[in-house]
């Protein structure tokens, strides 16, 4: 049994920090990495790291923070990529109301990237906040391989995220939260992935975020009762085998 980094941003690691980073996880039986890349100039260093480094799984789109200076046509060109690399993802997209809330252009982009995934049939990585009603929309033509990256939001929002059949990516920051026992006893455990984040999402006063500390977020789970890290560690591992099934 291992574990899976299901958002982890390698690409933005000093090349042998990332080595030393990777190395570390491995310790600990994380042996995979979802790498999600932000903006085009990302894509080929994410193509890169697939070819170059075992265990990595790439995913490319344009995140809604990168939306308002990319152009269209950027689009064609990840369309291009993803017909010659099979195994990439899409992603991270989605909308972001608290960066821009004229969001008109996020959802352009966001709609093509999901047409790009069902085409292609990729999973898709979200980036949501401050827009669950918009992101609702996109519920029916979105595919079941979907996570919802560094979900904090409310407990009814996460119910019916996982009710339509996709999964919630939780990190440090929504163990953070001072109502996550409350959240895990109400949320499906069954469509739950781990992730970092990392570089980013550094928690003050809390654990190192990296993926070697994948294994907190575990105590974090079984924090909810009943069930021992070890029944959890088995849940979370076969989540990732069903996601990768779906």
């Amino acid at each position: 049994m291992y574990f899976t980094d299901s958002h982890i941003h390698l690409q933005d690691y000093a090349a042998t920090e990332v080595k030393n980073v990777v190395a570390e996880a491995h310790k600990a039986n994380v042996r995979e990495f979802v790498v999600p890349s932000s903006a085009p100039n990302d894509w080929q260093k994410i193509v890169a790291l697939t070819k170059n480094m075992p265990g990595v799984i790439g995913a490319i789109g344009v995140h809604p923070w990168c939306v308002e200076k990319s152009e269209p046509s950027a689009l064609d060109l990840m369309e291009k990529i993803l017909k010659k690399n099979h195994k990439l993802w899409v992603g991270e997209c989605g909308i972001d109301r608290i960066k821009n809330p004229d969001t008109e252009k996020q959802h352009e982009f966001f709609l093509r990237q999901i047409e790009l995934a069902d085409k292609y049939n990729r999973a898709v990585i979200i980036h949501a906040v401050k827009a669950d009603e918009e992101i609702a929309r996109y519920f029916e033509i979105l595919p079941k391989r979907t996570i919802f990256h560094s979900f904090t939001g409310s407990i009814e929002w996460g119910k019916k995220i996982q009710s339509a059949g996709f999964y919630l990516g939780l990190n440090f920051s929504f163990f953070k939260k001072e109502n996550y026992v409350e959240m895990l006893q109400q949320l499906d455990l069954n469509r739950i992935l781990l992730e970092t984040d990392a570089p980013y999402q550094q928690t003050k006063g809390y654990v190192s975020n990296v993926p070697k500390n994948l294994p907190v977020l575990i105590s974090g789970m079984a924090a909810v009762g009943k069930l021992s890290e070890i029944e959890v560690s088995a849940i979370v591992a076969q989540n990732w085998k069903n996601f990768n099934q779906t």
